[in-house]
């Protein structure tokens, strides 16, 4: 039997670089984190190693990306009226945001076709067409269940990274003057299955995203690490976990256990997120080693219990009391 797992790690591990930053990176400004956004500039020598899966999906994105365009391409020429992207990679070169040491490169801008006419004479009139820049424009792939749940601007806050689509494109919008966003959404598992997704820009948001830039700017001048959120579930993935080693408290009686056989259950667990082969017999095996009420930490994983009271029907007792547990990987 050939094992090509070490093969693809081996491929993996030879694409993952890590560069400094000097500036605010645009499509970092999201982020509720200041202490992240301090630790992305002054020690991202720092992070931990991106994960393989993780990896896998941004080389992933970077092989459709050209195929995508030419789609792209294809669908706007098609369209009534028809529409294309321009100005791909185009660096921001504003005033506000060079101020607020924010920098970035943007996908696009969205150019819509437009029929003009202009009189000659009282017989005649000649006709032309312009192609109108209307907003910026970000092309974001996205995994078939994901994409479903996407579908206006409120539903980019759902998850933690297409949170931050919204100011990226903000602050694009506002370095180059223009009024309207689109995040271009794609389905990874058909390319020609996309939507464009409108909103414009809020100047009170914008105003929030550009004082965290200045008070991210202002910690690095005193080489002082802001405060960071020390939140389990926003802190639990972050690369700098380690080295910024916050005190995240669970407000439950936590207590640092050594076992490996959980663990190993925790870790595998983790692995098969979107895979749900063997993931019913690993919550058994892990249930039955857990105390119901009991707080740990156990290896990079806490596991954590919260009270509540049920209200059940007249026939029945009518109010009894049942543990919920949260688990987060470290």
């Amino acid at each position: 039997m050939i094992d090509i797992s070490t093969g693809i790690a081996a491929v993996l591990q030879s694409k993952k670089r890590a560069f400094p930053s000097h500036v605010n990176r645009v499509s970092a400004m999201d982020d509720p984190c200041l202490r992240r956004l301090y630790y992305r500039r002054m020690a991202w020598d720092k992070a931990s190693e991106t994960p393989d899966s993780l990896q896998g999906i941004f080389e992933t994105g970077n092989i459709l990306e050209p195929v995508i365009e030419r789609i792209v391409s294809e669908v706007g020429h098609a369209s009534t009226p028809r529409w294309r992207i321009v100005g791909s990679q185009t660096p921001t070169n504003d005033a506000l945001l060079k101020e607020h040491q924010i920098s970035g490169s943007i996908d696009g801008f969205l150019q819509v076709e437009t029929f003009r006419t202009k009189e000659v004479s009282e017989e005649e009139s000649k006709a032309w067409t312009t192609w109108d820049t209307v907003a910026v424009t970000d092309i974001k792939t996205m995994s078939p269940n994901i994409y479903a749940q996407i579908n206006c601007y409120a539903d980019l806050g759902k998850y933690p990274w297409t949170r931050g689509y919204r100011g990226q494109l903000q602050l694009y919008a506002l370095a180059h003057n223009l009024e309207q966003c689109f995040i271009l959404a794609v389905n990874k598992s058909n390319l020609y299955d996309m939507k464009l997704i409108g909103f414009g820009v809020d100047m009170e948001y914008m105003d929030g995203l550009l004082a965290k830039a200045k008070a991210v700017n202002a910690a690095i001048a005193i080489e002082t690490p802001p405060q960071g959120v020390n939140d389990p579930e926003i802190c639990q993935r972050c690369q700098w976990l380690a080295y910024c080693a916050p005190s995240i408290t669970t407000g439950g009686n936590l207590e640092v256990i050594d076992n490996s056989e959980l663990e190993a259950v925790l870790n595998r667990l983790d692995e098969l997120d979107e895979v749900a082969s063997e993931y019913a017999d690993l919550e058994k095996t892990r249930d039955n080693m857990l105390t119901k009420g009991k707080d740990i930490s156990c290896g990079r994983f806490m596991v954590t219990w919260k009270e509540i009271t049920v209200n059940r029907k007249p026939t029945e007792a009518s109010v009894s009391t049942q543990w919920r547990k949260k688990i987060l990987a470290m």
